[in-house]
């Protein structure tokens, strides 16, 4: 029997460019879902994660990335579904996790980060004393963040500060 976290994730994928360099192409397009469950951020970092590396994206700022993404599923599933680790229970649901890489026109990229999910939005408490510090490492991970709460669910946009090209993609 797998584990949970590979029996609750769903299938998802990328799409795949075909650029005329060398070499394999890398994915502009990210897209998958997971159930709202525990284990999910961990999935989501994993998964960005090795995206990310296969765009070459600057090591420093895919930390941030990745940090920022986990935040946003962590705020999905705990805020959203109401799923903590002392009331695990299943969120009725999904997480959805969409990127891709814009290119600007002097080479520079960004991503555009997506995480969409159907459970009840509720407004963050401002000051955080020991906790809900997550929109703030979101934001200072990010360039330019929206967040659009209603009582169909959440979507988090993120779009990341510029990058380099990778060098060899002349």
């Amino acid at each position: 029997m797998k584990p949970p976290s590979e029996q609750e994730e769903r299938p998802g994928g990328t799409s795949r460019p075909h650029t005329g360099g060398a070499g394999p192409p890398a994915a502009d397009v990210l897209r998958f879902e997971l159930a709202p469950e525990l284990v999910a951020p961990s999935i989501a970092r994993d998964r960005f994660d090795r995206w990310l590396i296969a765009l070459r994206w600057p090591d420093a700022q895919r930390d941030d990335l990745v940090l920022a993404l986990s935040e946003a599923v962590s705020n999905s599933i705990e805020h959203g579904y109401g799923i903590r680790a002392d009331a695990p229970g299943l969120g009725v649901g999904e997480v959805a996790v969409t990127a891709h890489v814009l290119v600007e026109a002097d080479g520079l990229r960004r991503i555009v980060l997506v995480v969409r999910d159907s459970g009840v939005w509720r407004e963050p408490v401002v000051p955080a004393r020991f906790r809900g510090h997550g929109l703030s490492i979101i934001r200072a991970c990010a360039d330019r963040l929206s967040i659009d709460g209603t009582d169909d669910g959440t979507t988090l946009t993120l779009t990341t500060r510029t990058a380099p090209a990778p060098l060899d993609a002349a």
